[in-house]
């Protein structure tokens, strides 16, 4: 006569969240990367300031964009 309680995500639910957040981390991790990279060729000048600017604007479009179908791919799994 215990009382049960009922997990609020199933098993499969905290995979898929599992998975999604690793991969969010790994490509957290590569725009890091991205970003350290073309700091560092406008700092050896490389590139001017404007060609930085619009390249760090694509790089954070294209990393919302990706997180985006992410959400959208993994959660509509079920």
């Amino acid at each position: 006569m215990g009382l049960r309680v009922k997990p609020w995500h199933t098993n499969s639910q905290v995979k898929l969240i599992r998975k999604y957040v690793s991969e969010r981390a790994k490509e957290k991790k590569v725009f890091d990367n991205q970003l350290k990279r073309i700091d560092c060729q406008l700092q050896n000048n490389s590139i001017d300031e404007c060609m930085y600017e619009r390249l760090r604007d694509v790089l954070e479009i294209n990393f919302f964009k990706q997180r985006e179908e992410a959400l959208e791919k993994a959660f509509s799994k079920k």
